[in-house]
Formats: structure tokens, sequence, C-alpha cells
């Protein structure tokens, strides 16, 4: 333990190194672990607010609009051993805003529901239906929301709040191996005068093997010849892979690079270390230790200061998720609809991932540095320079074949997304390789010119930059990365805008209220007529958005009414309008992200069976990275209406008069306001974690200048015995931090917006299929010209006070 305890003494005597080392790798970690908790909380979430409704279903009949009782009642009369549940579903909130779920089902049968109740019970559940308004709650639910049998409470119908409710408390029941947050359970009789279906279900669930399933779906053909109803298979993880992929895939690229930039930092301060602990390891070798030996006790070391900076980031950064929750559940509620569930879930998986990331990335960075220094012999060990060695040869080379491997990988666009970040994340390594010899350059140009003063502060930050590259590469990847990620979600909000500028072409749009577990609901027969027999509208188009799946994959089926005043709204990326009711035109995501081709037959899959289709054209969309067909209207229920009209504000008073709640109407310009808001609400949790980086680029470049000042204290004496006031040398070490800081930025920027170009033409092509038009965004730029070289200036100043 010696040897242990001779190398800790040096960060007794100079605690910055070790603040340094801890600061870098602790705040890497921490967004490492906010989001991964974050990223894993709401795929579990919404997996588990799902299951509530399945249990062990595995199949599910929810035809658009629900379906008569009277289905499920032959169904069951028919097949006495059918394991099925009927439901009805609803969204509820209560005043404080929190979302709920009501669930009506069979709660003396419940089938495939099982699991939501605890079968080792000795006795079950009293759910007596006494009341009218009577719900039931789990347990440990009813405990946490403090709500006691018996007690009444208010709630609102539905994700708008269009109707009050009040529900009273019958009981409680020992919740299953299902989670059971923020679910109301009442007997579907009471349930379907409760929401206003009497009759009527929303879907009936089902758990089936394959052969069954097949024979329930022959049978269901002619149950209801009229109305083609299709069993759909239920797989809530599925659905959960594609929640919030552009957000999740943001997110994770950010915390990847806050590790690395973290990782710089810890690499900077090992640097310092290493020229300050030159004279204490050739002692240890001269007295007999051999370097193998010392090595071992350097991976102890650096394993408890990676082990103490790692834990120290789990802490913050389970801290920081749980913050940031709020602000990610809003941003998928506005994308994906409600979700009762809103906890944050601490992963063993995840917290163990940012460990090791911690761990290895720490012994990775330093352990090469450390070897090579001990291969060298006592008295050149001792007696060597104290200034770290350079070798700009091998940065040089390695950054030329990051960008051969990079160029490979846009060559080649099978290597897919996985490729496509590569090119990301190699551009920033292969340009943060290749800043010191930039910044070597524009300071020897430098040098020669300006005062007196300025030639010094030019010189000694030339002379050190060996000590500064790598807080200055972190700074540049930290700025850089904010440029790109900035002039890429300006570029894609401004192609969102335009693209709603050409989209929202009609006066008014009229929906129905959210349908079952909040999809699009039904416009009325009558209510359809009514409107469209209406004197001042001009033109309009039905529209209707089902969902349908193709080679396994979820799309969606748009169908809508081809008339010429819509048409413009879907400029053709290629090919031609649909001609006949079997061709259908493919938005771009579609045709970028799975392959489909002008010309190619597509065979889908849809609760009314399989179709098949013909692609004739390609349109740009914005609306879903699933992928989209547009196909002429069928005559299903319509979802949307969209009207033009002379004096569109008298036909919205008109139809507001008499419609009420029935419909909703929006002009275009509200629902261009409401797309844009959800947008921005979306990147909030981005730009948060954008600035949190930052952050960390600016304290390692401050703390790379407080140890710098601290190993020159010799030559700021040298410079004050010359004559050099003490004021005077804290004004050249606050110039040395600005100039430094805006050299970095100037630089940053070619690389920030190379890194958006990657991100727009190749990354965002790749993984979702949107192709986005160039905004140079220059307010980004101007922002770390000017944030550069105060913080660089600040943290020059605070180290110049503690030095000199």
């Amino acid at each position: 333990m010696l040897p242990l305890k001779a190398l800790l003494r040096l960060y007794r005597t100079h605690p910055w190194l070790l603040l340094m080392s801890l600061a870098g790798l602790t705040l890497g970690v921490t967004l490492v672990v906010a989001i991964e908790l974050l990223n894993h909380s709401a795929r579990t979430n919404f997996v588990a607010a799902r299951s509530q409704l399945a249990g062990e279903a595995n199949y599910r009949l929810a035809p658009q609009g629900g379906l008569d009782e009277q289905i499920y009642v032959r169904l069951v009369r028919s097949q006495p051993a059918l394991n099925a549940m009927p439901e009805l579903h609803a969204w509820l909130k209560d005043p404080q805003g929190r979302s709920f779920q009501l669930l009506g089902m069979d709660l003396f049968n419940p089938g495939p529901l099982r699991q939501l109740f605890d079968a080792t019970r000795e006795s079950e559940s009293d759910f007596s239906l006494s009341r009218t308004d009577s719900v039931w709650l789990a347990a440990p639910e009813a405990r946490r929301l403090d709500w006691q049998p018996g007690q009444s409470r208010r709630f609102a119908l539905g994700d708008e709040g269009q109707r009050p409710l009040t529900l009273t408390l019958a009981g409680t029941f020992e919740p299953g191996a299902v989670p059971m947050e923020r679910l109301l359970v009442t007997d579907i009789g009471l349930a379907q005068p409760l929401l206003g279906k009497a009759g009527r279900l929303d879907r009936i669930v089902f758990k089936l093997s394959e052969q069954e399933a097949t024979a329930l779906q022959a049978a269901l053909q002619s149950y209801a010849p009229h109305q083609p109803l299709w069993l759909e298979p239920i797989s809530p993880a599925l659905d959960a892979s594609q929640l919030g992929d552009a957000l999740a895939l943001n997110l994770t690229a950010l915390s990847l690079l806050a590790m690395a930039v973290g990782l710089f930092l810890v690499f900077n301060a090992q640097r310092f270390v290493q020229s300050v602990r030159r004279p204490l390891l050739a002692q240890l070798i001269i007295l007999g230790m051999a370097p193998r030996r010392v090595l071992r006790w350097l991976i102890v070391e650096l394993s408890l200061l990676a082990t103490l900076g790692s834990l120290l980031g789990l802490l913050l950064g389970s801290l920081l998720a749980l913050a940031l929750m709020g602000q990610l559940t809003q941003a998928l509620a506005d994308l994906y609809g409600p979700n009762p569930i809103d906890l944050l879930r601490l992963s063993p998986a995840s917290l163990a991932k940012a460990m090791v990331i911690g761990l290895l990335g720490t012994l990775a960075a330093n352990l090469p540095g450390w070897w090579q220094l001990l291969r060298q012999s006592p008295l050149a060990l001792r007696e060597g320079n104290s200034r770290p060695s350079a070798h700009p040869w091998q940065r040089q080379g390695l950054a030329i074949a990051i960008l051969l491997l990079c160029a490979l990988c846009l060559w080649q666009p099978s290597t897919g997304l996985g490729g496509a970040l590569f090119v990301a994340g190699g551009w920033l390594l292969a340009m943060a390789l290749l800043l010191p010899d930039a910044l070597r350059s524009l300071l020897g140009r430098l040098r020669a010119r300006g005062p007196l003063t300025a030639r010094l502060g030019v010189a000694e930050t030339l002379y050190h930059l060996d000590r500064t590259a790598i807080a200055v590469m972190a700074l540049q990847l930290a700025i850089a990365a904010a440029i790109g990620i900035g002039v890429m979600v300006s570029s894609f909000r401004s192609s969102v805008e335009i693209w709603l500028g050409q989209r929202l072409a009609a006066d008014l749009y009229v929906t129905a209220p959210k349908g079952v577990a909040g999809s699009r609901g039904a416009l009325s027969e009558q209510t359809l007529n009514t409107i469209l027999a209406s004197p001042e509208v001009s033109a309009a188009s039905r529209r209707a958005v089902l969902p349908v799946r193709w080679q396994g994959q979820p799309i969606e089926w748009a169908q809508m009414d081809f008339i010429p005043e819509l048409k413009a709204a879907y400029p053709l990326l290629a090919g031609r309008w649909p001609a006949t009711p079997d061709e259908v035109l493919a938005s771009e995501p579609l045709t970028v992200r799975l392959g489909v081709r002008v010309g190619q037959r597509l065979e889908v899959t849809s609760e009314g069976g399989p179709r098949a289709f013909t692609v004739t054209g390609v349109y740009q969309d914005y609306g879903s990275d699933k992928g989209q067909i547009l196909h002429a209207f069928e005559g299903n229920k319509v979802q949307s209406l969209a009207l033009f009209s002379p004096d569109p504000e008298h036909l919205g008073d008109r139809l507001r008069s008499q419609f009420g709640e029935q419909v909703n109407l929006l002009p275009a310009p509200a629902i261009h306001a409401a797309a844009l808001r959800v947008f921005d609400q979306t990147f909030v949790v981005t730009e948060l974690l954008k600035l949190l980086i930052l952050g960390i680029a600016f304290v390692g470049i401050g703390s790379a200048f407080m140890v710098l000042g601290l190993a020159r204290r010799g030559e700021l004496q040298t410079l004050q015995s010359l004559g050099l006031s003490p004021r005077h040398c804290r004004r050249l070490l606050v110039w040395q931090g600005a100039g430094l800081g805006l050299l970095t930025a100037l630089l940053a920027l070619p690389v920030g917006y190379g890194l958006a170009w990657v991100l727009i033409e190749v990354v965002n092509p790749r993984a979702f299929g949107w192709r986005l038009a160039f905004e140079a965004a220059p307010l980004h730029a101007v922002t770390a010209l000017l944030l550069a070289p105060v913080c660089g200036a600040l943290a020059s100043w605070y180290a110049a006070r503690r030095v000199v």
C-alpha cells in the first residue's frame, strides 16, 4: 500500500488535478446515466401502460369506431372455451393534470387479463356493483394517491377534457404481475353508460394459439360480412421500439459525446499528473520496483478515481433524469398521446453500463501514456522535459485514417445508420485531432504581430500548447457539436414550417374528438352530411388514417379525396398521381427507410384484411417517420374534413354553434402554431443537454488553465522579476485564455457546419427517411464566438488570481 499512498499524496498538494480528473469523468457519466434512464423509463412506461390493457392477450379485434357488443355475445356462445375479454377504454385527467386510464372489463371473469389481479390471494376482491360510478384501484396505487374507498373524485373525460366525470372508489384489489399505475378498473356494464357507449365495445382481446387465431378469423368473416373484421397481433414491446426514435437517437448521441468530452478532460488531467510525477516514478524504479509493478499500482489508482467519479456520476445522473423526466414525458405525450405512467425507473443494466464505460474509458485513455512513460530509463524519466511529448505525425495519421473510413461509409449507403453515426463521430474526432496543428499554424502567424504584450501572450500560448491541447480539443468538440445539432434542429424546424405551409392548404379543418386510447375518432354520418351540404363550403376533402403493416413493419394508410385544391399541398418528388383504385402514393420516409420504389407492388395488412397496391409516386412528408401510403378515399369512417370556403370565419362560427363539442374546428394557422409548439417541446431536452455539454467543456478549459497556471509559477515569477507587475501578469493570462477560446471557436465553426451537413444529409435520411433543407442558422455560430472567449477569459482570470 505504500506505493499507492505515495501516488495519492500528489492530490493532497495539487487538489486541482484531482478535481479536474473527477469533474470530467463525473459530468460525462452523469449525462450517460441520465439519458440511459430517460430512454429506459420512457419505453418501460409505454410497455407497462399498454400491458395493463392487454394482460396475457396476444390478439385483439379493434375496428375503427368500435364494434357492436352482440359480436362478442355470438363469439362466446358459439365458442364457450374462447379466452376473450371485451373492453372499453378512456383517458381521464384529474384536477392536477395527471392522466389516468379507465378500463371497462368483465370483473367476474377476467380471462386474458387475469394477471392484472393477484391469483395467490385466498380471498377474492369484492367487486360490488351497488353504484353506477364505481371504480376499483390496485391497493398500492390507492395508498399512493391517498384515495379511500367510498370517496368520490372528479375527472375530465378525454385528453382534451371534453366532459366532467365523477367516480367513486368502491374498493381495492391486490395487483398481479402487470404494473397498475393510474389504472381505474370498472365493470363493462357500468363503463358503457359512463362513457356514453351503450351496446358498444372498443375492442375484444384474446389469448389464442396460431391455429385458434386462424379459425377465429374465418368465423369473424361470417359473423359480420358487412363490416370486415381482422385480428391484429398485440406486441407492446414492438410498439415501444418505435417510440420516440428521433428523440432517443439525439439523446443517446449527446450522452456519448458528453462521455467523450469527459474522457478528454480526464486524459488532459493525467497528462499534467505525468509531468509532475516524473521524479517520484524515477525514485520508485531506482529503489527496486519494477515498471510493471508501478503500472499495476497506477491501474489501482486510476480504478479508484474512475470508480469514485462514476459513482458520483450515477448519483447526479439519476437526479438529472428525475428533473428531466417531466419534460420528456410531455414531449412524448405531444407526439404519441398521453401516457398515465411517468415514473423514473432505475435500470441496473443502464447503471452498470455507465460504470463500465467510465472505468474502461478512463483506463483506456490513460494507461498507454503511463506505460510509454515507464518504459524510459530512470535517469531519462527524472531529468526528462516536464512538458508532455508531442507526436503530431501520430495524430495526423490517425485523423487521416478516420477520415478515410468516414469517406468509405459515405460511399457505401449499405453501412446504414451505424455508418452514418460513425461518419458524424469520426468527423468530430478527426477534426479534434487536427486542431493542435491548426492552432500552432495560426499562432505562428500571429506571433510576430501586435504590441509586445500581445506577442508575449501568443508566444506563451504557443509554447504551452501541448499542455492545453487536450482541453481545447474537448472545447472544440463541444462547440462543434452544439453548432451542428443546433443547425440541424433549425433546418428541421424550417423544413417542417415550409411543409406545413404547403400541406395546410384548406381554410378550416374539422376533426372528431379522440377515440379509444387516444386514437383518432370518427365523424358521424349525420354530422358529415350536414357540413358537406353547407352552402358556405366550396370544396371539401374527407380524410382517414389507418394503421397497417407491410412486411411486418407498422406504416400508415392515409385516405383522402384527391380534389384539385389539395393536390398542390402534396408536391410530388417522383412519379404521378394515382389514377385507379389500386394505386397509391408513398411518402419519402417509406422510400428512403424501407426501399419502396415507384412501380413497386405493396401487399399490406389492415384490420379489414390484406390489400395490394401499386406505388405511382412519392411525396414529401414529415408527419410520420414510420412511412405512409396515400390512397383515394374509399368510404370508410371519416376522421377529418378539409374545408375550403370564401368566408372561413363565418363558417367556423356557424359550425361551432351548431355542433358544439361534437367536433373540433381548427383553422389552418392554429394547426400550424400547435405543430411548431410540439416540435419545439420535443427538442427541449436536447437543448438542455447541449448546454450541459458546453458546461462540461468550459469546466475543462477552466481546470486546464488552473493547472497550467500552477505549473507556470516559475515563469510568472521570472516575468515579475523583469519588471512585469502582478496585474499585468494576470492581464496576460486573461488575454491568453480569451484568445485561445476565440481561436478554438473560429476553428470549430467549419467543424460544426460539417457535422450539421452530415446530420442533415446522411444521418436523418438513413434513420428516419427525412430530407431537410439546409439552413445556416448564424445565431448558433455567433453565440459560440461570443461565449468561448468570454468563458476562456473568466477561467484564466480565476486561475490567475490563484497563482499570481
